[in-house]
């Protein structure tokens, strides 16, 4: 299925791994270029090469997406290198801090704030206008199941992903008309490295939440990959302010 992303340019944000990484692949595979954005330069410029070997163009953008102007100032930068996009990815890796609510500083709740919720907001505000130039535009945000749920230990992080669907949903309003859409992939317990680090090889809690799915297995990064290229894409101009359940069915248990 041709999926009309062939000669856009994507921009996706947490593409040093995971679900971004895979994303980013998947696109330059569908026929974007793609720039890669994310703090770890050295992952990045490695993702680029993976773009750059599928035979489409790669910019690496290293920056820390909490710092408001650095993030401005390093998307203008890159902006010669592949031109403006119109299809911008949010993968950004939640800074999930389990730690107790009460317990919090103030400085994690800003940085977790800056980080897991305005960055997606400033990448919007920031790319939104060649959008509107383009008379096209799509946005993916990756969510997560902790905003339907909420979690232990992790109520910013609940908080911020229930808030990019209020984030996508007044975008979808106030933009679908100029063909700019937003969406949200809730995506739940998926296989990434990051998963693997907080599973720490204990195959329990692995099967714990293998458990807590109908499928009985975690979802893959490139499931989710595979859904948010097919939200960018042309086909998808009719699916706007909507959040797809990706979650290998664990959305079900409060039904079970």
């Amino acid at each position: 299925m041709d999926l009309g992303i062939e000669g856009r340019v994507a921009l996706v944000a947490g593409a040093s791994r995971g679900i971004g990484r895979a994303t980013a692949l998947t696109l330059a595979r569908e026929g974007a270029d793609v720039y890669v954005l994310g703090r770890d330069t050295s992952r990045l410029e490695g993702v680029a090469a993976e773009v750059r070997a599928l035979g489409r163009r790669a910019h690496a953008v290293a920056v820390d997406v909490a710092d408001r102007a650095a993030l401005r100032a390093a998307l203008d930068g890159a902006t010669p290198a592949l031109g403006h996009p119109t299809l911008l990815v949010l993968s950004i890796s939640a800074m999930f801090k389990a730690e107790r609510f009460e317990r919090l500083s103030d400085e994690t709740v800003d940085q977790l704030l800056a980080t897991d919720l305005g960055s997606a907001i400033d990448l919007c505000r920031f790319t939104l206008p060649a959008m509107f130039e383009a008379k096209h535009g799509r946005i993916v945000a990756v969510g997560s199941l902790a905003a339907r749920t909420g979690t232990a230990g992790g109520v910013l992080y609940a908080t911020t992903k229930a808030a990019l669907e209020g984030l996508v949903r007044g975008i979808a309003l106030e933009y679908s008309r100029r063909d700019v859409t937003a969406n949200v992939v809730m995506a739940g317990f998926v296989e990434t490295e990051r998963l693997h680090e907080r599973l720490a090889g204990d195959q329990r809690k692995r099967e714990k939440l293998e458990r807590a799915t109908a499928t009985r297995r975690l979802t893959s990064a490139q499931e989710v990959a595979d859904t948010i290229a097919f939200l960018c894409s042309a086909r998808a101009g009719a699916t706007t302010g909507s959040v797809i359940e990706l979650t290998a069915g664990a959305h079900l248990n409060c039904l079970w």
